[in-house]
């Protein structure tokens, strides 16, 4: 990036202090990524003040008092935003059905070998335990329950590692993506290893989702695609602006 003195707009300089102000609000991989953000973020602002003035819509002096009340005004006055009609949304929900599901439901078992992430020896042994557990199972499915009731370190123990009914988001990634792997009267084939240690996992039964009608997602698709028509609207419009101005030691980004 040039260096900051070089960026103005229509003769306006964007400085290091307001770049630097600016940062906290766009939290980014890397220093020099916030930056960018920032500074396109200043840049566009200057843009639209400057419009405001232009079009009478407020004085120079009032800008940087009244902003975002001189901001909503502009942009509520000049971008044409496409509302979401009712084919719009079927259309969307058509195209889109498999977005739409329930998640499934399981009732299942595990049996855990407890060893913190940071604890090479401890997981060793624990993943060594979890397959020789594993290799029993695998010869006598029946013996599941008798061995989560002796060795599992989790409190479902006490029930021969019976978990009840799980849905998605209430376990940890990875123990979530074995499940979603397996079918009624699975074991899982290895030990699936998390944060908390190795896991074997059984799947009594499994729900499968169901695909929710128009009318319970409605209100979501035309939220959804009115925020994608509103930024759309937005970045025309802001490119337009650019076209016009003399942006000097910076160039925005098309979105």
């Amino acid at each position: 990036m040039p260096t900051t003195t070089e960026i103005s707009v229509n003769g306006v300089k964007i400085t290091a202090e307001q770049i630097n102000s600016e940062v906290q609000y766009h939290p980014a991989k890397s220093l020099q990524s916030a930056q960018h953000e920032a500074t396109q973020a200043l840049v566009i602002r200057e843009l639209l003040l400057q419009r405001a003035v232009e079009i009478k819509l407020c004085e120079q002096a009032a800008a940087a008092v009244k902003t975002d009340e001189i901001l909503g005004d502009l942009l509520a006055q000049e971008m044409q935003v496409i509302e979401a009609d009712e084919d719009a949304c079927r259309g969307f929900y058509a195209s889109s059905k498999q977005q739409f599901f329930t998640a499934p439901l399981f009732e299942a078992s595990h049996i855990l070998y407890p060893a913190s992430a940071d604890d090479n020896e401890a997981r060793n042994l624990a993943a060594t335990k979890a397959q020789k557990a594993l290799d029993r199972i695998q010869k006598s499915p029946e013996l599941f329950s008798t061995i989560a009731a002796a060795e599992s370190a989790c409190s479902s123990a006490k029930t021969g590692g019976h978990l009840g009914q799980i849905a998605t988001g209430q376990t940890t990634p990875a123990f979530e993506a074995a499940l979603l792997e397996m079918q009624a009267g699975d074991i899982s084939p290895q030990p699936i290893a998390s944060e908390f240690g190795y896991h074997l996992l059984m799947v009594h039964k499994r729900s499968e989702g169901k695909q929710l009608p128009f009318e319970a997602v409605k209100e979501w698709i035309t939220d959804h695609l009115s925020r994608q028509s509103w930024q759309q609207s937005f970045s025309q419009y802001v490119q337009f602006l650019a076209g016009q101005a003399e942006i000097s030691g910076f160039q925005l980004r098309s979105s």
